[in-house]
């Protein structure tokens, strides 16, 4: 069951505190929403340093702290669903088990998870919460999906060939090339599995974007610098 109360750090607990507020506001509000940003990515691109310098750049200018950028990766999406009665092995479980397994896993080894739906849909409520309140940055989790159909939200999508992203997981994970590439396209499979079980739809779909970009042709500096500049050119930022 989850909690009442969100133990999370203060940036983020001051936004969740203005939810009925914003609840309120919103019909009225609508046309003057904060932009959001969602980074999809397949995996083995560089995801989190370009989230780290888009939040520092956007926060050059920011003056009130409750104005400030915040990135939103699985790491803080899991503290907050964790905080809220879930423990990270559930997390862990209904990315990894498919779910249509879970009552046949249950009766034969007596595990005990969180229902995957209910995890699933909390963490949605999440994206959704935090993508409304504008000035998010959401890394993976279906959030391109989830928030589809909001006024508010600029999607990206980072890709690259293999060789590249081999390169990038050899290097961080310490895998040899060949290593790397079977642990990427066991990731890849877990993620995509995972997001079209639940939303039936799929992430590499180009026409989800507004911006699809080759991690290889760019740096991290000159892709910030491309969503930033359609950030403005779409009035979001």
């Amino acid at each position: 069951m989850m909690k009442s109360h969100f133990n999370i750090p203060p940036s983020i607990e001051r936004r969740l505190q203005i939810k009925n507020d914003l609840k309120q506001s919103h019909e009225k509000q609508s046309d003057v929403l904060k932009p959001s940003i969602t980074i999809s990515r397949e995996y083995g691109c560089k995801a989190y340093p370009l989230a780290k310098l888009l939040q520092d750049h956007l926060n050059e200018h920011v003056i009130d702290s409750n104005e400030e950028w915040t990135v939103l990766d699985r790491l803080l999406l899991d503290r907050i669903a964790i905080a809220s009665g879930y423990s990270k092995s559930e997390l862990e479980h209904i990315t990894k088990v498919n779910p249509n397994y879970q009552a046949l896993i249950t009766n034969i080894a007596g595990f005990k998870h969180a229902d995957s739906f209910e995890v699933f849909k909390y963490i949605k409520a999440m994206l959704i919460h935090f993508a409304q309140i504008g000035n998010s940055i959401i890394i993976g989790r279906g959030g391109v999906i989830v928030t589809q159909d909001m006024p508010n939200i600029l999607h990206v999508r980072l890709i690259a060939p293999m060789a590249y992203r081999a390169k990038n997981i050899s290097q961080s994970l310490g895998l040899s090339v060949v290593e790397a590439k079977r642990h990427i396209e066991s990731r890849q499979n877990e993620r995509d599995d995972f997001i079209n079980h639940f939303t039936q739809r799929d992430t590499s779909d180009p026409t989800l974007y507004h911006l699809v970009i080759n991690n290889e042709k760019c740096t991290t500096e000159q892709i910030s610098k491309i969503i930033l500049a359609h950030l403005e050119s779409l009035a979001l930022g």
